[in-house]
């Protein structure tokens, strides 16, 4: 499951624009020695305490060992026909009764099967949710049955569910079922985790429950369908419907089982004689291998890293609407999200992400569909490797500062979470109130941050074996977090418990205060490193790092291996007079820093630091200092020409526009029309608009002319305007019928600076254009666009257009927030300027109404901050 790209996007958003920070509720304290201890606080010794909250793994009481499944559609009611035989046998213990997870359905027919014959069975659904079923006797370990359902799920009558990660949990979804919306397709597809997989089939909807699988789809003949496994036959049937026929022979957890019907476009590929599938919509078809790129390099990456060549049959790629994740791993056939659909020339603006969500949904394949994860509280086992398989990726294909870029990232949201959202709690965290808060910053950034530690710590060679080694004991298992603390002893023949205990069982992180002292009469430099965070709540770290000492600019150093395993320590070297000191040398430590360093100590580290961290952080620590030191100003200018992208984008912000003038502004010039990365032009367009230099213009007009970068060239003609409206105008007017929406954006910005009313049409006719953070965008470009007509009521006029997307919750999210952040916007200028304070009491009272009335709980937490 990748939730990253929706739900970790959008709580940046709710960050940076007012989302309340929350605490867990009910949040309990976990410590370990050798095994699990769980310890609840008391108020009062004298009073026992109540006992802490512990969500075990579920007790196994039959095993599934196979389901068939026989599935049709009724688009009109949005129901599934279908039948499901299941073969079970007792898992220890002696039983006569069986409870499924069947959760909305219509049951018509309980049946057990033998030698071909059905024998009734007598059950009890009263809950209509587990499906209690009396068996003809009582069977033993050994002894298989089968049970036979025929039954009708509909997914729209159950209680609506959902959380930040997965937006819904009624497991069986039918898009635009009518036909009635224009501009999307018809669908059917289904999303599993956590346990939603019971609301279209019955089934034993535990993650530590696995089984083979076989699913007989019928469908009309116009459309392709898209399941786990191999595609045996497809028949054609008299009614003008086809069967299709699909089998997946490896055992598997029932929330990985999946269906996708649709009108898709499909490209085919082969990776060592093994089928690769891609699908998109029709218009995207000859996209498809940028859509998901390098699949069959990936494959053959982490099948060699791992020493574990694929294990299953095929893999298969599909894009969905409406999808209520990021992505999900579904064996053999993973779904994604439609951000991620896009022309080659929209995913070059931003290869990363495409190549990121493809890698960690193709790492699962190992770490959560061939070993699973037994509980929730153990997700981990299976999110952590999947975020680190895209730092294994970039590493791979684009180096160590690629790889650093992207981990610097994830550290900020997992410190996103614990520190702006007060909102810590162990990795490994049995007590969640909810299965659904797993899926959050730690299981995924936290945990593949912790990875990469132990990589570094133990080394590489003894870290992917004892992966190798993890795989293939556990391989077609379920697992817990000790189960991968042993496959590392087993293999290095270290004692491992002090890492796991601190990193995976105890909530929090180290804060580091790292001072430095030179004795020139002694020639000792002392490190002295204190670990400030809550030690009530946080434990004291035992932190192995490098220090590397610098004593000339020459590049060379001194390394020093060293422990901090107290909460104040300090390290001596005997040396001369060091002109930069790396603490954390290789920058691998989760941690917070802080630390004082002099401009001429910021200087070396970006010429002698060995990481991007260092070189990035030096620039933005020297954007302060340039004005009174040239030094620093003359490191940001260099810094210009800088290896890694993010480091030049860094330092074209870091430049004081004073400075931008002859080679420096030629150098921008240079930069903003020929830098290989998007974001490194659009930077130095800005900078340049920044200066008002007027010499730019034709910049901006060589750009959007010639550039290959849609966001490059929105970015020129915003610029543009800056300069020249009367010319930005007319080239919006140029491309405000594109459907781009990096172009969209750019008219938008550029119509919201003239107060024209003429505009305001754009704005109702494409919003639909855009989605995730660009809907975002373009609502607010709308709200200043009514601001800057200075009429009051023809702003109130258009009150009822946002409202209406504010308030239709069945619309994509971002759009509703959206529109609401358009409603505050509002509000915000009538109460800040001279306007009526009739229109801000309206635009006052909508946000209150959205208050009240809004039930997603992403939009909740904005909603309050207003």
């Amino acid at each position: 499951m990748n939730f990253k790209f929706s739900a970790l996007v959008f709580a940046g958003l709710l960050a940076a624009y007012g989302c309340k920070p929350t605490g867990r509720v009910g949040k309990t304290q976990v410590r370990t020695l050798e095994t699990v201890e769980v310890v609840a606080s008391k108020a009062d010794s004298s009073v026992p305490a109540a006992r802490p909250r512990y969500n075990a793994s579920a007790t196994q009481i039959n095993d599934l060992i196979h389901t068939k499944l026989d599935v049709r559609f009724d688009w009109a009611k949005q129901h599934l026909i279908g039948k499901a035989t299941l073969k079970l046998k007792p898992y220890f213990y002696n039983t006569d009764s069986l409870r499924l997870d069947a959760k909305g359905f219509d049951i018509n027919k309980v049946a057990l099967l033998n030698n071909g014959k059905e024998q009734t069975l007598q059950f009890s659904y009263t809950d209509n949710a587990n499906l209690r079923i009396k068996l003809d006797r009582t069977y033993s370990k050994n002894e298989e049955y089968t049970i036979y359902i025929e039954y009708v799920a509909k997914p729209n009558d159950l209680p609506k569910g959902g959380s930040a990660a997965i937006t819904s949990d009624k497991g069986l979804y039918f898009i635009n079922p009518l036909g009635e919306e224009g501009n999307k397709p018809r669908q059917i597809w289904t999303q599993g985790e956590t346990e939603a997989s019971s609301k279209w089939f019955p089934t034993i909807d535990r993650p530590n429950e696995r089984c083979t699988q076989e699913i007989y789809i019928t469908v009309e003949n116009k459309y392709k369908t898209l399941s786990n496994g191999l595609l045996k036959t497809s028949t054609p049937n008299p009614d003008g419907t086809r069967t299709d026929y699909w089998v997946m022979d490896k055992p598997h957890t029932p929330y990985l089982f999946m269906m996708t019907v649709g009108e898709f476009a499909l490209v085919k590929d082969e990776w060592k004689g093994m089928l690769l599938e891609y699908y998109v919509e029709p218009q995207f078809e000859a996209h498809a291998k940028a859509i998901y790129p390098y699949t069959a390099e990936m494959l053959t990456f982490f099948s060699d890293k791992f020493d574990y060549q694929y294990p299953w049959s095929k893999y298969s790629q599909i894009i969905v609407r409406d999808y209520v994740s990021g992505a999900m791993e579904n064996t053999t056939a993973v779904i994604f999200g439609d951000f991620i659909q896009k022309t080659a020339r929209e995913v070059a603006d931003n290869p990363e992400l495409n190549e990121g969500i493809v890698a960690h949904e193709m790492m699962h394949h190992w770490f959560g569909d061939l070993v699973t994860c037994e509980s929730w509280s153990n997700l981990p086992l299976n999110e952590s490797f999947a975020n680190y398989s895209e730092y294994l990726w970039f590493e791979h294909k684009y180096g160590r500062d690629a790889a650093d870029h992207h981990r610097m990232g994830e550290v900020a949201g997992y410190m996103r979470q614990a520190n702006m959202q007060n909102d810590k709690h162990p990795l490994i965290y049995f007590g969640y109130n909810d299965k659904e808060d797993m899926f959050d910053s730690h299981s995924y950034n936290k945990g593949g941050t912790i990875l990469h530690m132990l990589r570094q710590y133990l080394g590489d060679e003894a870290f992917f074996k004892s992966l190798s080694y993890y795989l293939k004991k556990n391989e077609y298992t379920s697992v817990e977090i000790h189960d991968l603390r042993l496959a590392f002893e087993d293999v290095t023949g270290q004692d491992l418990n002090w890492f796991f205990n601190q990193w995976f069982f105890a909530e929090g992180h180290p804060v580091l205060d790292i001072k430095r002292s030179y004795d020139a009469n002694k020639k000792q430099l002392t490190v002295t490193v204190e670990q400030t965070q809550d030690l009530k709540t946080t434990p004291t770290y035992i932190l192995p790092f490098y220090i590397d000492v610098y004593t000339s600019l020459d590049g060379a150093a001194t390394r020093h291996k060293v422990e901090l395993n107290s909460a104040k320590q300090s390290f001596t070297f005997n040396t001369e007079k060091p002109v930069w000191v790396a603490v954390d040398a290789t920058r691998d430590l989760l941690c917070e820093r802080k630390e004082y360093l002099e401009t001429d100590e910021f200087i070396a580290q970006y010429k002698l630091g060995k990481t991007f961290l260092d070189r990035y952080t030096a620039i933005n620590k020297l954007k302060d200092r340039q004005t009174q030191e040239k030094e620093a100003e003359a490191v940001i200018i260099s810094a210009l020409n800088d290896k890694f992208w993010a480091v030049r984008d860094a330092a074209i912000d870091a430049l004081n526009k004073k400075s931008v003038k002859g080679d420096i502004l030629e150098k921008l010039h240079n930069l903003a029309k020929l830098d290989p990365r998007p974001q490194v032009r659009m930077a130095a367009l800005q900078k340049l608009a920044a200066v008002k230099d007027k010499s730019s213009v034709a910049i901006f007009q060589s750009v959007m002319k010639n550039d290959q970068s849609y966001s490059v060239i929105g970015t020129a003609l915003e610029m543009l305007a800056e300069f020249d409206k009367d010319a930005a105008l007319a080239a919006a007017k140029g491309v405000e019928t594109e459907t781009q929406p990096d172009l969209l954006l750019g008219v938008a910005r550029v119509y919201a600076t003239t107060g024209d009313k003429k505009y305001t049409d754009f704005y109702e006719k494409n919003y639909t254009k855009v989605n995730e953070f660009a809907a975002f965008s373009l609502f607010n470009a709308y709200a200043d666009l009514l601001s800057a007509t200075k009429d009051d009521n023809f702003a109130v006029s258009k009150l009822d257009f946002f409202k209406s997307i504010a308030t239709n919750y069945k619309g994509e999210v971002w759009h509703r927030y959206g529109a609401a952040s358009a409603i505050k916007r509002l509000r915000d200028y009538f109460r800040d300027n001279s306007g009526s304070n009739a229109a801000y009491q309206k635009f006052a009272d909508a946000i209150t109404e959205l208050k009240k009335t809004e039930t997603n709980k992403m939009l909740i937490k904005a909603f309050d901050k207003w």
